[in-house]
């Protein structure tokens, strides 16, 4: 059995204008092992020989892999609690938190107050799941579609005349997509985040039917239709959802 790495401390990188923390660990390894993980933290792993400025000539070497895998797991979502659909549970929209409140009733769901109010004549969890799911895609796919709308309104270097097919739906991995045909996949889960961070996955978006990929020439447009875009993808990276 392979051992397992130690806990060695931690230490930190500079990346750009700003600096990286990392937690660093020794193992039996022969080379320097690098993991973003879920969140964006920064584990290094390297052999029990290998020296300070050994780990740091090879962290500096692969800076930019390091950055860009930052960003690709900042706009992934971070695994949330599973709920379990009964009264006096939190659950988000848009940033803020709302206690559950169930009520017999003829079906439907209420945000009032700091509460999410879901009446049914099944107060099973099973049954309040399936109002309150249907309510998060209705209300997301309202949400998304009108705050596209204001971007590419704010926005004429998208050069977007309209807002794009939008298709709502759960998704594991990813806070979104694009598709070939111009259609933009959005998770639904986003529409639980501030309104920021909503609009950051949206001008990501928005900015991939311009620049497929993830090169130079995306971050240089990206920067020029949103300046604030780090901010609202850190934030995204710290959300309770």
């Amino acid at each position: 059995m392979t051992p397992r790495p130690i806990p060695s401390g931690t230490g930190r990188l500079v990346i750009g204008e700003g600096a990286v923390e990392y937690r660093l660990f020794r193992s039996e390894r022969r080379t320097l092992g690098i993991t973003v993980e879920p969140g964006g933290a920064l584990r290094v792993t390297a052999p029990h020989e290998a020296t300070s400025d050994r780990i740091t000539e090879g962290l500096r070497r692969r800076r930019s892999w390091i950055r860009r895998r930052m960003r690709e797991v900042s706009d992934q979502p971070l695994p949330a609690p599973t709920p379990e659909w009964i009264g006096g549970e939190t659950h988000r929209y848009l940033g803020r938190q709302y206690r559950l409140k169930i009520r017999r009733g003829e079906p439907q769901v209420l945000l009032r107050g700091g509460y999410f109010e879901v009446a049914s004549g099944d107060r099973s969890p099973s049954a309040v799941r399936q109002l309150l799911e249907r309510w998060y895609r209705e209300h997301a796919t309202a949400l998304f579609e009108r705050r596209a709308a204001v971007l590419i309104g704010a926005t004429p270097r998208l050069r977007l005349h309209q807002v794009p097919p939008i298709r709502v739906r759960k998704m594991r991995k990813r806070w979104g997509s694009w598709t070939p045909a111009g259609n933009l996949l959005l998770n639904v889960e986003a529409v639980k985040l501030p309104l920021g961070c909503v609009d950051y996955l949206l001008m990501h978006e928005l900015c991939h039917l311009r620049v497929p990929d993830h090169g130079k020439r995306f971050w240089r447009l990206l920067e020029a239709c949103m300046p604030d875009w780090e901010r609202w993808r850190e934030r995204m990276g710290q959300a309770e959802v």
